[in-house]
């Protein structure tokens, strides 16, 4: 009889764990126990005492601010029908799990943190839970525990080559901040191609350095750190240097290397080192971070026929690094390097008490057993390289096998969790195609799902066995509170713009559109019926703005290996790397161009479709070709200033916006 009472109670109890229901975060929650009971509400209250530091006042105001913004009803005191979080302001002691927060979740909810950090994190969880619809009337009744397994969890943005509005940035810090990241490295110098270097920040002592283009004041540093504080997030920048220099031999062509590009500096002139160091000395004290990251990536000398020389620099590169180690510490900060040195020739050992970001290397078992501090950055599955066919990261491979302590798929070389001198890992966003590259809306559309599917690896949990599962929740979480960035994502179906009056190109070969939208990303439909008027071969545009160009006529001679093939009809131009005079002459243009020639004097209805990765083009609703190239459609002119203008008659015209995709997969 009592075997069987066991029986039933153990029964009882697998059941009991089996119906659980598991919270749906990003990342997984640690640790999860749920009452199996549920509390209903239709508004929220916030309730913290007096004594509050003004940190913790700002969070939780802003947390009021953004459950308005996700569509809940906020009341000052408590009722019947409400859910009333009570916020600790004293936090409790834990040494070990700095970032550790707990919530006992129900009618009355109560949180408790370690610290500030741990407080936020709190406040994303519960956001995340409350957006949801199917917690949009009820919440499970449980408790949370709740911590992070690593203590550096980062992203990197390439706001060199590509610029990036502060505002911009703030919606990248509010989308790591939901997903609790906790370090923003900013790479602030770099150069695209052979004639385009930015340097991103004002210089009082070399005022030629700073991007004309786009940078940012001390000011508008000052108010991004305080803006990445209040969200639990550290700015980590970079100033990369001796290679990817372009930016400082503009300014400085003496410096500048006698046997390799101009965007590497010459590590042999005694004249670099005061002029990097003047560029720190003014860089270095606008930032809070405890960690300074002096770049010193993939300077190259493999083309370098003198082996003597090779040595050389190999060991002056290796000894460059170390010497201005010692201009950071000034500043009592820790330096941050790339990883590659270790190719260079030369006996000088890296200074120990360097942070080494890993990139290109696979050595992480030397390097721990070394005495080294590093950061999991391999370029093999951390690399978005917007609109690039290299690297991109897989999501499904992240989520289901990757950790921090993955390397290489060569299991030697990879860590186990007890390994000494791993701080974490970062994913990282390399605009290398430069200013006219993929938007800003392209990009986030791109990098926001696997920022989501690298935050929970990071944080150390796993909810599901495979990415589809995963997928499925991220969906629910997309729209970030308070975020512009992934809009076009959720914009409705609707026509930007639509005229059915005749639009002679062939006598106004020039006409400005009457749409504040210059570009249209993806999903996109153009549909235009025309008549060509003349036989003319020569290269006529349609439609133009400063990134894109569709031709009614577009001759190009594309190179496949060693053979080349001329291709001529309807043509669709992205700029790409280095701007130029027109899209198609930028330094490497993505161009399509379809084998469909215009009839002469005959009406024809032409749409060209815009997808992520492909364009259509339907010519009388017949398909006649696609492409795997992501593409823009101007909106700025008719026709060009520039190059000949479409010889004939625009007699309708539509341009669609139809609502993308929530999730990148």
């Amino acid at each position: 009889m009592k075997k069987i009472i066991f029986l039933m109670i153990l029964i009882g109890s697998l059941n009991q764990i089996n119906s659980q229901e598991p919270l749906t975060v990003v990342p997984a929650i640690q640790e999860w126990t749920d009452s199996l009971t549920k509390s209903y509400y239709d508004c929220i209250t916030i309730i913290y005492s007096k004594n509050i530091n003004s940190n913790q006042k700002l969070l939780l105001e802003r947390f009021r601010e953004e459950l308005k913004d996700i569509g809940l009803k906020v009341k000052n005191k408590p009722n019947k029908s409400s859910i009333d979080i009570y916020f600790d302001i004293n936090y409790i002691k834990e040494i070990s799990k700095k970032d550790l927060y707990k919530i006992n979740l129900g009618k009355q909810t109560h949180v408790t943190a370690a610290s500030y950090n741990g407080m936020l994190y709190a406040t994303r969880t519960l956001l995340q839970l409350f957006s949801q619809k199917k917690y949009h009337k009820s919440i499970p009744n449980g408790y949370i525990v709740d911590y992070s397994s690593y203590e550096k969890r980062m992203l990197l943005i390439d706001v060199a080559r590509k610029f990036f509005s502060i505002e911009e940035l703030k919606d990248y810090i509010r989308a790591m901040a939901w997903v609790k990241m906790n370090e923003f490295h900013i790479h602030l110098s770099d150069n695209s191609g052979l004639t385009y270097g930015a340097y991103r920040l004002e210089s009082n002592k070399y005022p030629r350095l700073t991007s004309i283009d786009g940078h940012y004041s001390w000011k508008e540093i000052r108010e991004l750190q305080d803006f990445a504080h209040s969200y639990g997030i550290t700015i980590t920048p970079e100033i990369d240097s001796p290679g990817h220099s372009l930016a400082f031999t503009n300014v400085r062509p003496d410096l500048k290397s006698p046997w390799l590009t101009a965007k590497y500096l010459d590590i042999t002139n005694k004249d670099v080192y005061p002029f990097v160091e003047e560029i720190l000395d003014e860089v270095i004290p606008h930032f809070d971070a405890p960690d300074f990251h002096l770049g010193t990536d993939e300077y190259r000398i493999k083309s370098i026929k003198n082996d003597s020389l090779k040595i050389h620099l190999g060991e002056t590169f290796r000894k460059y690094i170390n010497h201005f180690n010692k201009v950071v510490k000034k500043y009592n900060k820790t330096t941050r390097i790339w990883s590659g040195y270790e190719h260079m020739p030369g006996h000088t050992e890296v200074d120990k008490d360097i942070i080494i970001d890993m990139w290109e290397t696979n050595d992480s078992k030397n390097k721990s057993e070394n005495g080294y501090q590093f950061i999991n950055s391999g370029h093999y599955f951390t690399y978005i390289v917007p609109g690039a066919p290299y690297y991109g990261v897989k999501n499904k491979f992240i989520y289901e096998k990757w950790t921090p302590e993955y390397f290489s798929h060569n299991e030697d070389q990879n860590l186990s969790k007890e390994s000494p001198g791993l701080l974490g890992s970062k994913l990282h966003i390399w605009n290398d195609y430069g200013p006219s590259g993929y938007t800003i809306s392209e990009i986030s559309r791109l990098s926001i799902p696997s920022m989501m599917v690298f935050s929970e690896k990071m944080w150390g949990t796993k909810a599901y066995d495979s990415i589809e599962e995963f997928n499925k929740v991220m969906s629910s979480l997309m729209k970030i509170p308070q975020t512009k960035f992934l809009s076009r994502s959720f914009s409705k179906d609707k026509i930007l713009y639509k005229s059915a009056r005749l639009i002679d190109l062939e006598h106004k070969p020039f006409l400005k559109l009457k749409s504040k939208t210059k570009n249209v990303e993806y999903p996109w439909k153009l549909k235009l019926t025309l008549k060509r008027a003349s036989t003319s071969l020569d290269n006529q545009v349609l439609l133009s703005s400063r990134w894109a160009t569709v031709y009614a006529n577009l001759e190009h001679v594309f190179t496949d290996r060693d053979k080349k093939i001329t291709k001529r009809g309807i043509g669709i131009v992205r700029a790409n790397k280095s701007e130029g005079v027109t899209p198609l002459t930028s330094l490497i243009p993505k161009i399509l161009v379809f084998d469909y020639q215009l009839p002469i004097n005959k009406s024809v209805e032409i749409t060209i479709v815009g997808k992520k990765g492909e364009t259509s083009l339907y010519a009388d609703g017949k398909l006649i070709g696609s492409e795997n190239i992501q593409m823009l459609c101007p909106m700025k002119f008719f026709g060009s200033a520039i190059e000949e203008s479409f010889s004939g008659v625009i007699e309708k015209i539509e341009i669609k916006q139809e609502a993308g995709e929530l999730v990148e997969k």
